[in-house]
């Protein structure tokens, strides 16, 4: 496994030099506050990079997220989407972000069960940080929840204890009425975009953020995501999940959302403070209904949604 080697050293060093620094920003320019590396897993390589904290260590929250990539847009929309990104708004609050990438075309199940639980252990091998959260944002919340399906097993083996992970606009039930599965599998070329797709599913989103569709299928043409995930369950598996959905995600319909929420609860009307449910939109106090380019891209996730979902985790 190719992965720090002598870079490891650097890397804990300028991780902990920044996190005396009093910077905070909402947005990086490219490769910005940013180290990467290759891990070799699974018979491939995979590409991770680390986002140092970039606020003061000690004011910051006592632990560090793990984001996998979102597959349908690019990675870039995690750093550098307009004026509030993900990445750099929990650097800026004390929070060392790794983002672990998907390769195009990668069944997300696989890189999930096999591939996810290398990088993690490798991640926590060259890290001084005990705590750790995992965030799935859109498809690439697929991937999150398949590793959390066997999360025991895999935090013996790698030494990484998830104590929470939070889901943001991803889909657990993708063969939802209406699905943008369907109308997606009908896109013609590898422009996405080209036959209105974005219009009604990622408005919001710049075109050219957008995923080729052949990074959304297969070698065989079959989609990396499973249309529903039947063979997951979060159910007492020691980790807190918070699900988001927005109230007019048309990728992830929060009704889909919200009916694996229940079973990984366990019933329709128990509550938990390990176990929650947010759907953004007016009647949750929210400034507008959420859709799905705003669940991962938008000033509105940044001044409302993140706030909250870091709140939760400090619980």
């Amino acid at each position: 496994m190719r992965f720090f080697t002598a870079l490891a050293a650097t890397v804990l060093w300028g991780s902990l030099m920044l996190g005396c620094q009093s910077i905070s920003t909402t947005n990086y320019e490219e490769k910005e506050n940013r180290r990467d590396f290759t891990i070799d897993a699974a018979g491939g390589s995979y590409g991770v990079s680390l986002f140092p904290k970039t606020y003061g260590a000690l004011a910051g929250p006592s632990f560090s997220l793990v984001v996998v990539s979102p597959v349908l847009v690019g990675d870039t929309v995690l750093t550098n989407s307009g004026k509030s990104s993900l990445i750099p708004w929990f650097n800026a609050r004390g929070v060392a972000v790794w983002l672990v990438r998907i390769p195009p075309g990668m069944q997300l199940e696989k890189f999930g069960r096999q591939v996810l639980p290398t990088i993690t252990a490798a991640i926590r091998k060259n890290s001084n940080d005990a705590q750790w959260v995992m965030a799935g944002v859109s498809l690439g919340g697929q991937a999150v929840a398949h590793y959390l399906d066997d999360a025991q097993k895999n935090a013996t083996v790698s030494g990484m204890l998830v104590k929470a992970a939070f889901f943001l606009g991803t889909g657990f039930d993708y063969a939802y009425p209406g699905s943008f599965s369907r109308r997606l599998a009908g896109v013609s070329g590898q422009n996405v975009c080209a036959d209105e797709f974005c219009t009604r599913y990622l408005a919001g989103i710049k075109p050219e953020l957008v995923s080729a569709r052949s990074a959304l299928f297969d070698a065989a043409g079959k989609p990396v995501w499973r249309e529903t995930l039947d063979n997951v369950s979060l159910k007492d598996k020691g980790v807190r999940v918070m699900f988001t959905a927005g109230k007019i995600d048309n990728v992830a319909p929060s009704e889909s959302v919200y009916k694996f929420f229940v079973k990984t609860i366990g019933g329709e009307t128990k509550n938990s403070p390990d176990v929650r449910f947010f759907m953004p939109g007016r009647m949750n106090r929210y400034a507008r209904d959420y859709d799905h380019a705003m669940m991962i891209a938008a000033d509105d996730l940044a001044s409302e949604l993140l706030p909250d979902v870091l709140k939760w985790i400090d619980l």
